[in-house]
């Protein structure tokens, strides 16, 4: 009987035991699971905490055993070496246990710099329009949510997106180097075991490379619809030579012919009429001269051949301009020629038009950043929330489609300033 009931004695705190870690993992594995009462990062907090006494403590007790042994006869001189090297020692060894603590709860999936690591080896081998989805995939996997998201902020390119995002949890803003480049949009959670603490760390490791790979697809869209202008301005050109050619140059030749073979048969006849006939002929072909003279001067003003790009300026702002040339402005690219005249042209037309300006001052300057077209009046300058208008639109995508630059400021001492950026070495076929 004693011992059965000494049996009974030491089977109750077993019993007691088994029920109690019962309790706690009721409690802690649900808790880690579906992110209860924030236990992740209590459990993280504590696994970190715990590692920390026990390490800073061993490299304490370590130095200061190895002091005693070395420097038996200063005791202060081993506490206070083995105290520094503990606090040395205290936030690297803090960092390692929280990356070992979370890749043991939540595995590498988890883990930001592991995420971080992966993401910028994806975007290494992903073409830059998919750079973006790739970062969101990572992004997705990494929190466990439902859905990841980028608005861009003019809604052009349209949203990108990863899985369902029927409702948003978190919104979050993308900057590449101070220009907001959209918003980052999050889904809520799934079925996960990640923490919000942890969760936070993975946004904050990511979000530089999402921001980095929603700039890309912005400048993937703005080259596309770039080419989308420049072949439908094409085509549009070609489709207006086309008309001037067959119902402007082409009629008129028509009727001359007609004229000519009219006046041959009444040269012996009737001498009279065939006179008539070729002086309506000679008035005719200055007719022609004329179309031919417009269609040429819109495929390239004449006078860049004849004056060259500053004569050319010159002719064409007439006199109240001051005009300004620095550098060798002969041997440009025929393109760069074309593009710096038709900048300079509808500058000027604006200065003349809008601005109210009395002086004009324009500069040509070539140098090693390429060839700098400045228009600068003193007039009233760009009134602010004005939207820009088709000439001014016009000079930005001349220069754009160069590769260069165009900008349209009012300075504080008031006025417009024009200035474009041109470059003078093309490799590339316009």
């Amino acid at each position: 009987m004693r011992g059965l009931n000494r049996a009974s004695s030491s089977g109750t705190p077993v019993r007691a035991r088994i029920t109690a870690v019962r309790a706690v993992s009721a409690f802690v594995v649900p808790g880690l699971r579906h992110r209860l009462y924030g236990i992740g990062t209590l459990v993280t907090r504590a696994l970190v905490g715990a590692g920390l006494v026990g390490v800073v403590g061993g490299v304490y007790v370590a130095v200061g055993a190895a002091s005693g042994l070395f420097l038996p006869d200063v005791d202060r001189i081993g506490g206070l070496i083995a105290a520094l090297c503990a606090g040395a020692l205290f936030q690297p060894i803090r960092r390692m246990l929280r990356r070992h603590a979370d890749r043991l709860l939540y595995g590498s999936r988890g883990d930001p710099v592991a995420l971080a690591a992966e993401l910028g080896s994806r975007l290494q081998r992903t073409d830059p329009s998919d750079g973006l989805v790739a970062a969101l995939e990572v992004l997705r996997e990494g929190l466990s949510v439902t859905g990841a998201a980028v608005r861009f902020p003019d809604g052009r390119p349209a949203e990108t997106r990863v899985g369902t995002l029927e409702e948003v949890a978190r919104d979050v803003r993308l900057v590449w180097h101070g220009e907001p480049v959209g918003r980052l949009l999050i889904g809520p959670a799934g079925a996960r075991r990640l923490p919000a603490a942890h969760g936070e760390r993975v946004i904050a490791a990511l979000t530089p490379y999402v921001a980095d790979a929603a700039h890309a697809v912005r400048l993937v869209g703005a080259l596309r619809r770039s080419r989308e202008r420049i072949v439908t301005a094409r085509e549009e050109e070609r489709r207006r030579l086309r008309r001037d050619l067959h119902d402007g140059l082409g009629r008129s030749l028509s009727g001359m012919v007609t004229s000519i073979n009219a006046a041959r048969h009444s040269l012996r006849t009737s001498p009279e009429a065939a006179e008539r006939m070729l002086v309506e002929l000679r008035s005719g072909m200055d007719g022609v001269t004329g179309d031919i003279r417009h269609l040429v001067y819109g495929l390239r003003p004449p006078a860049l051949d004849e004056l060259g790009l500053g004569g050319a300026v010159a002719e064409m702002a007439g006199p109240g301009v001051v005009l300004e040339t620095r550098g060798e402005l002969s041997g440009l690219p025929a393109a760069t020629e074309v593009a710096a005249y038709r900048i300079a042209q509808e500058a000027l037309a604006n200065a003349r038009r809008h601005s109210g300006a009395r002086t004009v001052r324009v500069l040509l300057e070539r140098g090693e950043g390429g060839l700098s077209v400045r228009v600068r009046d003193d007039g009233i300058g760009v009134p602010a929330g004005r939207r820009s208008g088709a000439g001014l639109a016009s000079m930005r995508e001349r220069a754009a489609e160069l590769g260069g630059s165009c900008v349209i400021t009012t300075p504080p001492g008031g006025g417009t300033v024009v200035e474009a950026v041109l470059p003078v070495n093309l490799n590339v076929e316009i």
